[in-house]
């Protein structure tokens, strides 16, 4: 970002960032000056970490009660302008000593100037993530409104990416989605959300091959999720609650027309999503039943057709019409009979041969031939005979293990590469050997040899590997004079499958018979004319092509209303870093997978059952628990459901803005150490062992409990133990500073603590006790007058008891001296604050002081405090070092004063 060289008119007098104490104060000054101020902070809410305490020191008063009207004069201040939810990401100086500003509004996914407040959404929200507004104690749902008090009162969804699962799917289904709303037992919901992205739902439970699960962030701690799993138990519930859909054709029909060539996954989508519209749709099938390969290519064992009926009738319910026995060959014939738009989905079933000697022997078939018969119960007779399946893909498989369940005496997989280099699923591989398949590897056929002209064996050649192909793979390469002769009865090709596109004319097609589609919209050089699915591009998975129905019928849609197909399709996110999820994961209990039921080996062998059982309710949500929610919000589309303003929006982007102001005030406050970096205090590893603003959270009106509760059983404490200085005046976290709060704070705290409990003990481990502001020492005197106890000596380790206790290991140098062990059942850490050096990383014309300690610098604390090296910029408050809330209120006055002669002065300059 460069400097503005041109005078331009301001936006803003002053920006302020951050919305904390300081930053609250120092814009509500402003304002009363009459100067037009922008209030941003990065959170959803102002009022920064003032409004979780629970009361203040040393008068005790209610923090809400002291911030909560300031955060309402400022937000219906007339001069003051709040932005929320915002990030700045740079500030540089111009030439006339206004500052250009650049920063962006991120996305909530929330409209805000609709939403009410209700918290509707948060209710019925199915994730729940650590509450940071409760220093992580319990959890709060992804849909949120962060605190009862949150100023402006408005609904945030948080979302970090595109859960794998998810982004992986090339139907984009919201598998995060439907387990999470599974994991609530909310199953027709989670049914109804899948129909969202794909209408299949049964059969992609028993014959997707989920590639979701192969990029499972759960998959790299204890095993995969069974997403398949969960969605074949979610599928057959709905199915056996409700046989017919529950819906029927939308209410505002289309006269537009719409034929589709194919009545597959592919074609069957589209028509599903072209209905969902309104439009008028026929499915034209040249086989005597619909359903494409799903009913034709897969075995009953994998996908029994009663499954696919009740699919189809997910598609039909909506009022699409379905011809069977129709084959088009001509596409006129279709523009004759008034269809405004054909689509082709005729997939890709035609086979490619073997051409060696006897590849015409009666014996000798194709894969999808194979199935063919077998699906539609004219089963080839193999009974105790040998079958030979000629392929290394998942096309082979299904006829081996098809063969198996027919009684075939001996079934061999002949491929001409190693196990390795075998392309189908190694699951599958598994399953068909551990059925009695046997692989005949590195082999390939060079003639099939008949008696009256019947199959009795393959001749094949033994193979070795040579240099790789354009595949990449190295090429098979025979081994002369290695052929031998297998006794075969039946050979099923499984070597590959060609577009069904005889039927279209050669100028619609390239080389390969595939039909040519404009890869976004899957519009044809015919602009009425749309095709999609494996006669596009080739076979590949039942969830692509159902994935390119609905992408077809998106842009059809569009071009049947005239509306511009220069749209996106869908709106998906970067995937998650998977990283950054199993690192946060590391506090995660263990999860074991659920073992997924299947049929014994025997019942396998001999039954066309589909071999993959169900999993029962209780497993289902049980393996549901496991999902690790990486984006955050799973896009169950609950929140969506009960919001009554139609608030929610999923395609919020982040929004850029670039500004001119006169003069900016840096409020980022501080930080707070991380407790977990003191080991040996067992932060993070023990749960009743809590940082001071989490004991501050527990001790607050607004409690994440009922009463003061240590977290790993919800026992009320009865002997509580703070220690100060963790992580102050402290070189091994490179900390020396005295935090100049922890020590009234945690008297505060043990007062608090002592009306809440009046039964506990209250000890204050301290190496002294820093009492300088005005009460101070008579808050201290005050508490020891009611029973806290103080031991003057430093704790060198805790660790836990049996029985969730802590022992705490500290020299005493005072008492009986030397080393003392006490037990206590709550341990709180007073940790130690440190500098937020966010606002170095905001100025970009140059350079921010900073003092030797990491806080932005004053030029000179006593004359001109709250003023940095860089002219026209101001810090307040905690940005310069930790201060109480007194004097955090007095130096944003002066940072206030500062500004405002600093807009004065540059106006009278120009």
């Amino acid at each position: 970002m460069k400097p503005n060289t041109e005078t331009r008119p301001l936006d803003y007098d002053v920006m302020v960032v951050g919305a904390g104490v300081s930053g609250m104060e120092t814009a509500a000054s402003m304002g009363d000056m009459g100067y037009r101020v922008l209030l941003v902070d990065k959170d959803a809410s102002i009022g920064g970490r003032a409004i979780l305490l629970s009361k203040v020191f040393p008068t005790l008063d209610c923090a809400s009660c002291i911030v909560t009207p300031k955060m309402a004069s400022v937000s219906h201040h007339p001069n003051v302008q709040i932005m929320t939810y915002s990030e700045v990401d740079s500030v540089v100086r111009n030439a006339d000593g206004s500052f250009a500003v650049d920063l962006h509004k991120k996305a909530s996914y929330v409209d805000f100037d609709a939403c009410t407040g209700c918290g509707k959404c948060e209710e019925i929200c199915t994730v729940t993530v650590p509450d940071q507004y409760n220093y992580n104690l319990v959890t709060r749902r992804v849909a949120h409104i962060p605190f009862p008090q949150a100023i402006p009162k408005k609904a945030v969804i948080d979302r970090r990416g595109e859960a794998p699962c998810t982004f992986t799917c090339p139907a984009n289904v919201k598998a995060s989605g439907y387990i999470s709303l599974v994991r609530a037992g909310r199953y027709k919901e989670a049914f109804d959300l899948h129909l969202e992205n794909a209408p299949l739902v049964g059969s992609l439970a028993r014959a997707c091959y989920a590639p979701c699960e192969g990029d499972c962030t759960r998959g790299d701690k204890e095993g995969t999720v069974h997403i398949r799993g969960i969605k074949r138990f979610l599928a057959d519930h709905y199915y056996a609650e409700h046989p017919e859909p529950e819906y029927g054709p939308v209410e505002n029909q289309l006269a537009t027309r719409v034929a589709v060539v194919g009545s597959g996954p592919a074609g069957l989508s589209a028509a599903f999503y072209l209905a969902r519209e309104g439009h008028q749709v026929t499915i034209f099938e040249a086989e005597e039943k619909p359903g494409g390969m799903l009913r034709t290519a897969i075995p009953p064992y994998r996908c029994p057709n009663d499954v696919v009926d009740r699919d189809i009738k997910n598609v039909t319910a909506l009022g699409v019409e379905i011809k069977t026995g129709h084959r088009i060959t001509d596409l006129s014939d279709l523009k004759q009979q008034g269809f405004n738009a054909i689509l082709i989905t005729t997939g890709a079933s035609d086979e490619n041969g073997l051409d060696v000697d006897g590849h015409d022997l009666d014996g000798v078939m194709g894969c999808m031939h194979f199935l063919h018969e077998v699906n539609i119960g004219a089963m080839p007779d193999v009974k105790d005979k040998t079958v030979m399946v000629i392929g290394g893909g998942n096309s082979a498989m299904d006829p081996a293990r098809a063969a198996i369940r027919m009684g075939a005496k001996r079934v061999i997989i002949n491929y001409r590469r190693g196990r390795q280099e075998m392309p189908a699923h190694e699951w599958e591989i598994e399953g068909a050997i551990e059925e009695g398949v046997e692989l005949m590897l590195m082999s390939a056929p060079t003639k099939f040899t008949g008696k009256d002209g019947k199959l009795v064996g393959v001749e094949c050649i033994t193979m070795e590997l040579g240099e790789p192909d354009e595949s990449g793979r190295r090429r098979p390469v025979p081994i002369k004079g290695s052929e031998k002769v297998i006794p075969v009865d039946m050979a099923v090709l499984a070597i590959g499958l060609l577009p069904s596109t005889t039927d279209f004319p050669s100028e619609m097609k390239n080389g390969k018979g595939l039909l040519i589609a404009d890869p976004q919209t899957r519009q044809t050089a015919y602009p009425d004319i749309f095709a999609c699915g494996d006669c596009v591009t080739a076979p590949t998975m039942i969830i692509n092509a159902i994935a390119q129905g609905r992408r077809a019928a998106f842009y059809m849609d569009r071009h049947l209303k005239n509306e511009s197909m220069d749209v996106a399709f869908d709106g998906v996110m970067e995937k998650t870093n998977k990283a950054v999820v199993l690192e946060e994961a590391e506090r995660f209990a263990k999860r074991q997978p659920v073992p997924q039921p299947v049929l014994s080996l025997e019942e396998r062998r001999v039954s066309f059952e589909c071999y993959e059982k169900v999993m029962t309710e209780e497993e289902a949500r049980q393996e549901a628990l496991r999902c690790m929610n990486c984006g955050e919000c799973s896009q169950c589309m609950e929140c969506v459901s009960v919001c009554a303003p139609n608030c929610i929006d999923f395609s919020q982007k982040p929004t850029p803005m670039s500004l001119n102001v006169g003069t900016v005030v840096m409020s980022t406050g501080f930080k707070i150490l991380d407790p977990a970096t003191k080991e040996l205090l067992g932060y993070g590893r023990y749960p009743n062992v809590v940082s001071g603003p989490q004991m501050d959270r527990l001790l607050a009106p607004t409690r994440p409990f009922n009463a003061v509760l240590r977290p790993s059983d919800g026992k009320e404490p009865e002997s509580i133990a703070i220690l100060l200085c963790v992580g102050s005046r402290d070189q091994t976290v490179c900390n020396p500073l005295c935090c100049r709060i922890g020590c009234m704070y945690s008297i505060k705290q043990a007062q608090l603590a002592m009306g809440a409990l009046p039964m506990a003990d209250i000890t204050i481990y301290t190496i002294d006790i820093r009492a300088f502001g005005k009460g101070y020492n008579e808050f201290y005197e005050q508490s020891i007058a009611m029973g806290v106890e103080y031991v003057k000596g430093k704790v060198a380790r805790i660790e836990e008891l049996p029985n969730g206790n802590l022992s705490v290991h500290y020299e005493d140098m005072l008492g009986e001296g030397g080393k003392q062990v006490r037990e206590h059942d709550l341990v709180v850490l007073t940790v130690g604050f440190l500098p937020n050096t966010d606002a170095f990383a905001l100025y970009k014309g140059g350079k921010l002081g900073s003092d030797d300690f990491g806080y932005v610098r004053e030029i000179d604390p006593f004359s001109e405090p709250s003023r940095t090296n860089v002219e026209g910029l101001f810090a307040a408050g905690t940005t310069i070092g930790v201060m109480d809330i007194p004097d955090t209120v007095l130096h944003s006055g002066a940072a206030a004063s500062q500004a405002a002669a600093y807009l004065e002065r540059t106006r009278g300059q120009s």
